[in-house]
This record gives C-alpha cells, structure tokens and sequence, in this order.
C-alpha cells in the first residue's frame, strides 16, 4: 500500500465528513459516479456536486470512517467505509426523510488521474439501509411477504407477456 493512497483517504473521509465542497476538491472535472441505487452513472462535476449536495442535505450528523485499510494497485484503489448518519432530509432516490439513524458498510472501487478522482463505483447493501430508515418492510414481517410475493406476481406476469 502506497502512502500516497493512505494520505488521499483520510483527507477523502475529511471531506466526506465536511460538505460538497470539500469533496469537490478531490474529483476531476469529468468525474463518473457509479451508485447501486442509480439507473446511469453521474457523469461530470456539475451532477457528482448535486448529488453531493443530495447527500448532505439528507444526512446530517454524519460520521464517515475506512473499517479497513484501503487497497492500492496501480491507478485503482478500494477503500473499505463505514458510515453513520441521521436522515434528517430527503433521500436522493426520492424517499422522504425518516429522522432514523443509519449505519452501513460498504466498499467504493476508485480510479484516479492526475492524483484525483476520476471514476468512483460505489456498493453497500441498500434493502438494509432502507430497513433501518424504516422504509423497507423487516425480514419475515407480513408486510415484506406481501411486497415480495407481489413482485413474483410482477415477474410470472411479464414473463407471461413476453411469450405471448
């Protein structure tokens, strides 16, 4: 591991901890953002810096630290994360606020170009978060039987259309 990776990700997590701003000062103009929750990647400074200011406006008290040492090869790097935060505003997917405290893990997958970066996959495990938000139904509550029997219907039925 390379000092120069450990340096970049605890002024990263600094940034992350500080607002949109900050983080803009380590991405590069044609940044693309790869999120689980999002259809397309974010692409360009512009929108990485909406989404930026998305996040912080639906977290506030937020606390970001790396559970393990990041792992540099070459021009990538992976960076093992924690986060804790209070969803205080609405979530950029379109959720309303839960006032609930959220912790998660997860790992984002860094490229970087002229010591920024330039491209960023991030994975965490989304139906956990939204079960602490209280957003998604509990593990064997009726209410997460009902929503997943309803999506075998939504799947049986568009396979059903697909062969006719």
């Amino acid at each position: 591991m390379s000092e120069w990776a450990d340096e970049f990700f605890r002024n990263w997590q600094i940034a992350w901890n500080t607002g949109t701003a900050a983080v803009l000062e380590y991405v590069t103009d044609d940044i693309e953002y790869w999120d689980v929750t999002l259809e397309q990647p974010i692409r360009g400074r512009e929108a990485y810096a909406k989404h930026c200011d998305g996040f912080f406006a639906a977290f506030t008290e937020l606390d970001w630290s790396m559970r393990e040492p990041v792992v540099h090869e070459g021009d990538r790097v992976a960076e093992p994360w924690a986060f804790r935060g209070l969803n205080s505003g609405p979530l950029w997917i379109g959720l309303p606020a839960s006032g609930k405290w959220l912790e998660t893990k997860g790992t984002d997958i860094f490229e970087f170009r002229d010591g920024k970066v330039c491209r960023e996959h991030s994975f965490y495990d989304v139906v956990s978060s939204l079960r602490q938000l209280g957003l998604w139904p509990g593990i064997g509550s009726s209410a997460e039987k009902l929503a997943m029997g309803l999506g075998g219907v939504a799947i049986r039925s568009g396979r059903a259309l697909r062969r006719q």
